[in-house]
């Protein structure tokens, strides 16, 4: 299976003409038969159902096994981009409501891999992206295997694997969202081991151990200069042939609304409310407040802890209030409420 796959890959790739290939083109050339060569009858209609109802709608392909539809597979011509919104939410939407396991969105050279009922959103559906020009060709094979071979596919492996590869990608993006924030906790509020290591690596160099102390107001005289921005999520940027994909353009300068602007609005909406009240109502009402900002497709891009990104600025400008000392801490306002410090109530 994998030899006559990898053969067939190779061609593809030295196919000069497989980029101009029409939507016909590619389900004929490139997409049926590697659909055969993982194992699936493509002759078979019930197998491999071409043109499959949902609802009021089709999908290219439907791959089934006791009747069931096990994975939808969308096809789109190779100069096709997959990163579009409709393309994305229509097959999962379709996918979601047929209790599909595995999704695909293809042109052909790139296939991109989905879990339907996995997440909140559909970019956090997508575990895996094969690009059959770009990537080495045996890793490419054994991913179409593990992935989308009909022995897989019936034996509950392959779903197995994707939510193994789902998980990894979540946990991999939870990590690297949250050590800025836990690296900013630790100056903030210095943690005593912190003290004593930059106190001893001060002695090793000079011969002099400064006090703890005073090693506590170095970190936070230089607090501002040591505190990291979070850490955006990185859109993906290869698509066929290496073709740069975008990621949505952001709004013209007089639409960006930094967080440090967001400040003196979070801060009016809290003296509104008596000086305090819940996350939520904050969200909202600074949402009102900006919303024909906030409504561009850049600001609506899911971000850190996959909130939009409107959002996720007002929570870091929330962060820049404390530290200015007009924001009581979580443990003084209580868990998801704000509230005004007795300097923040004067503010202006």
């Amino acid at each position: 299976m994998e030899k006559d796959l990898i053969a067939l890959l190779n061609d593809l790739k030295a196919n000069p003409h497989l980029s101009s290939y029409n939507e016909d083109q590619t389900k004929m050339a490139v997409i049926l038969p590697i659909l055969r060569r993982v194992g699936w009858d493509t002759e078979k209609a019930e197998e491999v159902f071409p043109e499959f109802s949902v609802e009021n709608k089709r999908v290219d392909y439907a791959l089934r096994v006791k009747n069931r539809s096990a994975v939808f597979i969308e096809a789109k011509k190779p100069s096709e981009d997959l990163e579009s919104h409709n393309h994305q939410e229509q097959l999962l939407d379709y996918s979601f409501r047929q209790a599909v396991e595995i999704a695909i969105l293809t042109n052909g050279i790139t296939w991109s891999f989905y879990l339907p009922r996995a997440g909140v959103d559909w970019k956090s559906r997508k575990f895996y992206t094969i690009d059959i020009m770009e990537q080495e060709v045996t890793n490419v094979a054994s991913k179409f295997v593990d992935l989308l071979s009909k022995e897989n596919i019936e034996s509950g492996k392959s779903v197995r694997q994707a939510e193994s590869l789902h998980k990894g990608k979540l946990k991999e993006k939870a990590i690297q969202e949250t050590l800025p924030e836990a690296w900013n906790r630790i100056i903030e509020e210095p943690d005593s081991l912190l003290v004593d290591i930059l106190a001893e690596r001060t002695e090793k160099i000079c011969s002099y151990k400064p006090e703890l102390e005073n090693v506590t107001k170095f970190l936070k005289k230089y607090e501002a200069q040591l505190l990291l921005s979070p850490v955006e999520e990185q859109p993906e940027v290869k698509g066929a042939r290496g073709r740069e994909i975008s990621p949505t353009s952001e709004p013209p300068k007089d639409k960006k609304i930094s967080q440090d602007a967001l400040i003196p609005y979070i801060v009016e909406v809290l003296k509104k409310h008596g000086g305090r009240t819940t996350k939520e109502q904050v969200d909202n009402d600074i949402f009102n407040m900006f919303k024909d900002s906030f409504g561009h497709p850049w600001y609506q891009e899911t971000v850190a802890n996959s909130i939009p990104r409107w959002q996720h600025n007002v929570a870091w400008a929330k962060e820049r209030a404390i530290k200015r000392g007009l924001i009581k801490r979580p443990s003084e306002s209580g868990r998801g409420y704000w509230a005004l410090t007795d300097k923040g109530k004067s503010f202006s």
